[in-house]
């Protein structure tokens, strides 16, 4: 494999999840209490933004979008699936909302760091990177949000 497949796929790979994290997102807000329903719908400009970045480096490159799945994303999808048709108390269901919640972003952030790796080794135009870093911004302050949620709890 070359570093441009590479990068390529892990651009589908992101690609596909962007699209996933549009659902995902909704399906754990219904599931949450008020507080941590509001981080995630608040959350979906953003992901429609991150998803026209992507759209907007492929279209650079000279290619047509395409998503590409990938396992760690379906791993998410099913624990989001599995949390959503269990009955919990609200304070136990917000917790796996954003155990959820932060493993995904997690999973951006760790694609965002290895297409920025790559982009810069092929010297890809500062724009593409630029997109990419302003994604990789976005997924590490809702990180931050979400980790802020649950280190207030444990404080209490």
């Amino acid at each position: 494999m070359t570093p441009e497949a590479m990068f390529e796929r892990e651009l589908r790979k992101l690609y596909h999840a962007e699209l996933e994290i549009l659902d995902l997102h909704g399906d754990l807000a219904a599931a949450a209490s008020d507080e941590v329903a509001a981080l995630f719908t608040g959350h979906e400009e953003e992901t429609v933004e991150q998803i026209n970045r992507i759209e907007r480096i492929v279209e650079a490159l000279g290619t047509e979008p395409r998503a590409e799945g990938s396992p760690v994303m379906e791993g998410i999808l099913a624990e989001k699936n599995a949390l959503v048709s269990t009955e919990a108390p609200a304070d136990l269901r917000d917790l796996d909302v954003l155990r959820t919640g932060m493993l995904n972003e997690r999973f951006e952030i760790t694609a965002l760091d290895q297409l920025l790796l790559l982009g810069s080794d092929l010297d890809l135009a500062s724009p593409i990177l630029a997109e990419l870093e302003a994604n990789r911004h976005e997924a590490k302050g809702a990180l931050m949000q979400m980790e802020a949620i649950v280190e207030r709890r444990r404080t209490v």
